[in-house]
């Protein structure tokens, strides 16, 4: 029997992620980096805690991921969009900024995740370069990394060097996305009805196109 307490988690988790990824369901954003925490309400057969629903919400997500960090409470989730990554990962800027860091850019997409996946592995801090793999200019990206002065902006979700137009652009289209999402979980009733009503939201615009129930 389910704990009340463990339910009531994994429908805020499984909420939570839907509309955090929404942008990359839809194709809009190569890759969503989410902290996915665990809920502990059982021992495994060594007596350490396990989680008894996390692998089966990122199994409904129905997302492609990659677990860049396994921590004791908590692992570092990618979740992204094979084709829009792909996408992404072949922009000259982005290769660029790949190839400085030391990436072998001659590789597909896959091979370039598992860098990054041995990256974070390896190393204790976050690896600046995902940005590229999250859909952020290749301007901003490479600013941040020089430490470069900052483009002020209101609300940004990362932060922002040059001109602010692009930069801004995108973000209020994620925005705009989550928000569609938000509204299409209040109506319906479980992730199946959700994600075949999720191609109602327009990918240029991020406002739901007329549908029904």
């Amino acid at each position: 029997m389910i704990p009340n307490a463990c339910q009531i988690h994994r429908t805020d988790l499984l909420r939570f992620l839907l509309r955090k990824t929404a942008a990359v369901r839809r194709g809009v954003k190569p890759g969503e980096l989410l902290r996915v925490r665990r809920c502990f309400t059982a021992a495994g057969p060594d007596g350490n805690p396990v989680c008894l629903h996390r692998r089966d919400i990122l199994h409904i997500l129905e997302l492609d991921y990659v677990e860049l960090r396994v921590e004791a409470d908590s692992s570092l989730v990618l979740f992204y969009h094979a084709a829009t990554m792909a996408r992404a990962l072949r922009e000259p800027g982005n290769r660029a900024i790949l190839e400085k860091c030391g990436y072998d850019v001659s590789t597909d997409c896959a091979g370039l995740l598992a860098q990054l996946g041995r990256r974070f592995e390896a190393g204790g801090e976050i690896q600046h370069e995902v940005g590229v793999f999250l859909g952020y200019p290749a301007k901003d990206v490479s600013g941040f990394m020089a430490n470069l002065p900052r483009t002020p902006v209101a609300h940004g979700r990362w932060a922002v060097y040059g001109d602010a137009g692009e930069s801004l652009a995108r973000m209020r289209l994620y925005r705009r996305i989550e928000a569609a999402a938000e509204g299409l979980l209040n109506v319906c009733g479980d992730p199946q009805a959700f994600f075949q009503h999720i191609s109602h939201i327009n990918p240029t615009t991020g406002v739901i196109q007329q549908w029904q129930t």
